[in-house]
């Protein structure tokens, strides 16, 4: 990543800033909770044995204040040596290990286009259901608004929920 990045745990998706270029990327947060999720689901783990890091990579500043666990490259190794206490034995991690492993699709160029395309099914059909009915910057509902003034007075659009915190509009077309 490079620039500035916005963005705070709830929001859906988080910004970043590269001097007149915006973009929008999924909220790291958010992706890597789904991990963790699956992780303690297919290794039968407690969720106090999965600890949730995400480290950012590469010349950015974070202009709103992060989680503890969202770190720049050099502050994942102090992250992960904050956790003293042991969890899990050594056996365990091997078991682990060998889980992981005999369940690990051979690592291709068709397993990678198989991934890709199920994620991106996965990302249609929530679209579909939502049907574009909820904000794309902070996930709140969308609300039919009217214009009240100013040259498109009269008309309707979509208007975040979260107004005035939020004040994404979406015209009608």
């Amino acid at each position: 990543m490079k620039g500035w990045i916005f963005g705070s745990p709830q929001q859906k998706t988080w910004t970043q800033k590269i001097y007149r270029h915006t973009s929008k990327f999924q909220n790291p947060l958010h992706q890597n909770y789904k991990h963790t999720q699956t992780l303690q689901s297919a290794l039968a783990l407690d969720p106090g044995k999965v600890f949730s890091v995400v480290v950012i990579v590469g010349d950015s500043t974070f202009k709103t204040p992060m989680q503890d666990n969202v770190v720049y490259s050099d502050g994942y190794i102090r992250f992960i040596k904050s956790k003293k206490q042991p969890v899990i034995s050594d056996s365990q991690v091997m078991a682990i290990c060998d889980k992981i492993e005999s369940g690990r699709l051979k690592p291709s160029l068709k397993t990678h286009r198989e991934h890709v395309k199920h994620v991106r099914t996965i990302v249609e059909e929530k679209q579909r259901s939502i049907d574009g009915k909820s904000c794309p910057k902070c996930g709140k509902p969308m609300v039919l608004g009217t214009t009240r003034n100013g040259e498109n007075q009269g008309k309707q659009f979509w208007g975040c929920s979260g107004f005035p915190k939020c004040r994404t509009v979406r015209q009608i077309s």
